[in-house]
């Protein structure tokens, strides 16, 4: 019974690691595997241990991770790891999100060749723009049809 036990807790460490430690999912699948593996050896010594490790262990593991979660972001390390701070208008803190969106409906030149990404000039403002996929050369006219965050998208103006 004393190897499936440690099995179990090297288990339950591994699959924390996991969060921490970039291995992508390779610490967590031994600890997955060291679980199966207590509870086989359970099984080994008697039903009745076998049974009484996957019960444990269907209740152990999110009952720790979950209570590992609660109280690692009031830790020293938790503190360190995870950020703290809100950035909000309020204090200064500006996001490029709605930045473009007052451009929509409005017409530009092209400067370089958008195929599909190149440099507009909207109100004698320069921007990256992208189109559609279609190719519109340099000293076409356009407009923009929509942005999506710091995205302009733009299609030739019709004359």
């Amino acid at each position: 019974m004393l190897p499936a036990g440690i099995l179990l807790i090297i288990g339950i460490a591994s699959l924390i690691l996991e969060f921490f430690v970039p291995s992508f999912g390779l610490i967590g699948a031994i600890g997955g595997a060291g679980i199966i593996g207590s509870i086989i050896l359970a099984f080994r010594v008697s039903s009745t241990a076998g049974t009484v490790f996957l019960i444990t262990s269907l209740i152990l593991v999110p009952a720790l991770m979950m209570i590992f979660f609660r109280l690692f972001p009031k830790t020293f390390f938790g503190k360190k790891l995870i950020l703290g701070k809100s950035f909000r208008q309020e204090d200064g803190f500006t996001s490029s999100a709605g930045k473009y969106s007052e451009l929509e409906g409005k017409r530009g030149e092209v400067l370089t060749d958008l195929r599909p990404v190149g440099t507009v000039l909207i109100d004698q403002n320069k921007y990256q723009a992208v189109t559609a996929g279609e190719y519109i050369p340099k000293g076409k006219m356009i407009t923009v049809k929509k942005t999506e965050g710091s995205k302009i998208i733009v299609t030739e103006a019709d004359i």
